[in-house]
């Protein structure tokens, strides 16, 4: 539970979720200090870093109270803010390691392998000014209001040194009221609200608007929508019954002392590069707010599920249980976006080789049987032929249901960007102990990825999907447990299969899903001596698994028409 509660408090860090400033914000800001400090590693050299930067004017007002006051030092209202998170670069460095077994191992070595941040073993300083080092690999400078340049200089103990320059907005952004009023603000989210600007930034330009919300005496922002910026802008009471909070994140909170903010982001390139850290990009944020009573809360969308039982669903025939799932307006586009789309990956994995112990008991004896079971041996030909069949499958469903066109597979793959995941995949294998075959040489993408290629506009997804003219990407996965018979002892194989899509980001930062889910067999399919690519069909379970499919999405595409909120939401970007 110790160790449950540490990596939740940790997590709200990394999200930049925020808490009050009260006893409970600042105790929770040190101990969440110090288990980010444990999960650091210390390095002095420049040539594996990559930075995510950004830089803000306009904070927030001191009074309004949340954990990044709490957490950074030396809060000014209406001041600057400079932050800088240090991450591993790629994953080459660690591959060795990472593929020796875990008995050759040490504990530090392993702990080392799963870091993702750095901290620098030596300082960095803007103008001169040394920053503060937080937790996780970033650090952190709070200034009074000064609109010029911001020099960047890291240098570690071993004299290796990196520079670069950023600048401040230079637009103007303040908002002179909020449905026509200018102090002691209420609004009602659960209609449109309109704000009134004093600002030079391009009407064309997206803003973003948040609001202050607290949970559990925890305050911090949360993001509303995007919107085409003007002199007059009105959110939507959809937006407010979409904003980006998780399912389980809708617990014990409110509007008390709240305050809506404006702002305005751009991405920039860094000027004045200097070092082994090249190629620096940065966030520049330009704020502007008021304090608003909030009178009524909407009842908020925590995403649409398509989901079936089959222990309570008796018309489930397949007797597969799927779940999908698309999360809110904030973080899933509406479906009629989705004009072209791509998959990156599709691999089937499975465990071919199993052990245990069985034991049976009578009023006399008591019998151990040691059983052995081994999936029969399978040329990477019948896997691929089995993929090779099942692919158009699966695409001319999502062609028809979510009525987009397929980009073909070659072109996602031959894309400049594709070669970047190589780092961040496992390689196809087919041993004796499991299978990891992958659809014409997609990669099969790992968890650990750097931020910088895993979020935002940069991101490698948003990189492909720039280059390849799609609009969404997918990923697909069929996982094969073995398994043996109670009666008869006949080895049995249950498929399970995974897939999301994923869109482009909304605004700089947040990735979003088309949709995700999972079908999973609950009852497995007998394996025979010799497979061929149609018995490897029926373990797969190939009709169902097609049926099941297809219903989950026809389901979800009628649900999100039914909610209304997302072409909405998304239209206020146009």
């Amino acid at each position: 539970m110790k160790k449950k509660i540490i990596y939740f408090l940790f997590f709200l860090l990394i999200c930049n979720i925020s808490y009050s400033q009260g006893l409970m914000g600042k105790l929770t800001s040190k101990l969440a200090k110090a288990v980010g400090t444990m999960m650091d590693q210390k390095t002095a050299s420049l040539d594996n870093m990559d930075l995510l930067v950004s830089v803000g004017s306009g904070l927030h007002p001191v009074e309004l109270g949340t954990m990044s006051q709490a957490f950074l030092n030396g809060w000014k209202s209406g001041g600057d803010g400079l932050a800088i998170t240090v991450t591993k670069k790629n994953r080459q460095a660690e591959q060795a390691l990472v593929n020796k077994p875990n008995d050759q191992k040490t504990a530090s070595e392993m702990r080392s392998s799963a870091v993702a941040y750095y901290k620098v073993d030596g300082t960095i300083n803007v103008n001169g000014k040394p920053m503060d080092y937080l937790t996780a690999g970033t650090y952190s400078l709070i200034e009074d209001a000064d609109n010029s340049p911001k020099k960047v200089e890291i240098t570690t103990t071993t004299g290796e040194k990196s520079s670069f320059t950023i600048n401040l907005s230079s637009k103007k952004l303040k908002v002179l009221s909020i449905n026509g009023q200018q102090d002691k603000i209420s609004i009602d989210p659960t209609k449109d609200v309109t704000v009134e600007l004093d600002t030079d930034i391009p009407e064309n330009a997206l803003i973003k608007i948040s609001i202050a919300m607290t949970q559990m005496g925890m305050k911090e922002f949360v993001d509303v929508c995007f919107i085409r910026s003007g002199s007059k802008i009105t959110i939507p009471a959809a937006a407010f019954r979409n904003i980006a909070l998780k399912p389980d994140s809708k617990f014990l909170y409110n509007y008390k002392k709240s305050y809506l903010q404006i702002v305005y982001e751009t991405l920039e390139n860094a000027t004045d590069i200097s070092g082994p850290i090249t190629n620096i990009k940065y966030r520049c944020m330009l704020n502007a707010g008021k304090f608003i009573n909030v009178t009524a809360e909407p009842e908020l969308n925590l995403g649409l599920v398509s989901k079936h039982d089959s222990k309570k669903d008796n018309e489930n025939v397949e007797r597969m249980d799927h779940s999908f799932y698309k999360a809110s307006a904030f973080y899933s586009r509406p479906f009629e976006q989705m004009k072209k789309i791509g998959v990156t990956s599709f691999s089937i994995r499975g465990t071919t080789y199993k052990e245990y112990t069985s034991t049976t008991e009578t009023q006399t004896t008591i019998t151990t049987t040691h059983v052995t079971l081994q999936f029969p041996p399978t040329p990477n030909e019948v896997w691929d032929a089995m993929l090779e069949k099942l692919y158009p499958d699966l695409m001319d469903v999502v062609k028809q249901e979510l009525s987009t066109e397929i980009i073909p597979i070659e072109t996602i793959l031959n894309s400049p960007s594709y070669a970047a995941m190589e780092s961040y995949s496992n390689d196809d294998k087919n041993t004796k102990v499991e299978i990891d075959r992958s659809y014409r040489g997609a990669k099969v993408v790992s968890a650990f990825m750097p931020l910088s290629e895993g979020f935002g506009v940069n991101s490698v997804n948003e990189r492909i999907m720039n280059e390849t003219g799609a609009d969404a990407l997918m990923t697909m996965t069929i996982d094969l447990e073995l398994s043996a018979e109670p009666v008869g002892n006949l080895m049995r194989m249950t498929p399970k299969f995974a897939f999301e899509i994923s869109g482009r980001t909304n605004g700089s930062l947040a990735n979003t899903k088309y949709c995700n889910g999972s079908i999973q067999s609950t009852t497995g399919v007998v394996v025979k001596k010799d497979i061929t690519p149609e018995e490897l069909e029926k373990i797969v379970r190939k009709l169902e698994l097609l049926t099941v499919f297809r219903r989950g999405l026809k389901e979800l595409v009628e649900k999100e028409k039914a909610n209304g909120d997302y072409p909405i939401v998304w239209n206020i970007q146009k």
